[in-house]
């Protein structure tokens, strides 16, 4: 029996192998010029990380992560194309979300050379896109952009604040707020616009988001080895101007605005959190 199966397992291995490699052999330049711009992105972002003396082995993990996200997302998409093929052939998904992606890291590879002093416009970006004359791709572009206006502060006090803390596990400790507010942010925005006409199930969302992100970053700081009197010192300055922050939010969920403006009002007042973070963590210093 043994002696069957081996055999048998060999050419399943072999079967999906080939089926995967047919799958991709088409989109083949695109994926490598893809890894090149990663590549590329890494490079600049450490050359930025180490002029800012905010070099650390997480940018490392960081480029890793992005790889092996990148591909599964590519996978996923050209798995679905395969599924469809038998009511309609196309590449085009795949194509449009390959485009995507190397259009996110060219963005963000200018912005890296930016931050290292060439003297890139900073209309130049929004000139790129606009040159791009792909309906679909300038929809999904102009959605991630506005993502991006929400994120503006978090970057500037990454890229500038953050680096003048002359002690590692204070830039360490506000780094890890920063990435868990983007993600929190990020929930936020995809919270669904019909939630808030049930405002009970709005605001919960709002709060169980906000609270396992805040939990996430408490493991993210233990994970890191921050020492635990950084964290209680700087938890306990940060603390009352939180309480004050959530509190808020059930009044933003509760009011008649709508469901944009409650995001707008929630996110500013998540933002506000962590510029007080700065502000108490020099206090502290």
């Amino acid at each position: 029996m043994v002696t069957n199966e081996n055999p048998l397992k060999i050419y399943e291995v072999s079967g999906i192998l080939g089926f995967l490699s047919n799958m991709f052999t088409s989109m083949q330049t695109s994926y490598i010029i893809l890894l090149v711009l990663i590549i590329l992105d890494t490079f600049t972002g450490i050359s930025t990380a180490i002029k800012y003396k905010r070099f650390s082995s997480t940018g490392l993990r960081k480029a890793t992560k992005k790889v092996i996200t990148y591909t599964l997302c590519i996978i996923t998409v050209r798995l679905l194309e395969a599924i469809l093929s038998p009511l309609i052939t196309t590449s085009m998904l795949s194509q449009i979300i390959t485009a995507y992606l190397g259009i996110t890291e060219s963005v963000s590879i200018l912005e890296n050379l930016t931050l290292l002093g060439v003297p890139i416009s900073a209309n130049i970006i929004p000139l790129l896109i606009k040159t791009l004359k792909i309906p679909l791709l300038n929809t999904i572009l102009e959605t991630s952009k506005n993502k991006k206006n929400d994120f503006s502060d978090i970057d500037d006090i990454i890229n500038y604040q953050i680096p003048t803390f002359e002690d590692k596990y204070i830039r360490r400790f506000l780094e890890i707020k920063c990435d868990v507010i983007k993600c929190i942010i990020n929930q936020i925005l995809l919270i669904d616009e019909t939630t808030s006409d049930n405002m009970d199930i709005f605001f919960y969302k709002i709060l169980s988001t906000v609270e396992l992100g805040f939990n996430d970053m408490n493991k993210k700081w233990e994970e890191e080895k921050i020492p635990t009197n950084y964290i209680k010192n700087l938890s306990s300055q940060n603390q009352p101007k939180v309480a004050i922050c959530i509190g808020k939010l059930k009044g933003i969920c509760y009011s008649d605005k709508s469901t944009s403006e409650k995001k707008n009002q929630i996110i500013d007042c998540i933002l506000i959190i962590l510029y007080q973070t700065i502000i108490d963590a020099r206090k502290i210093i």
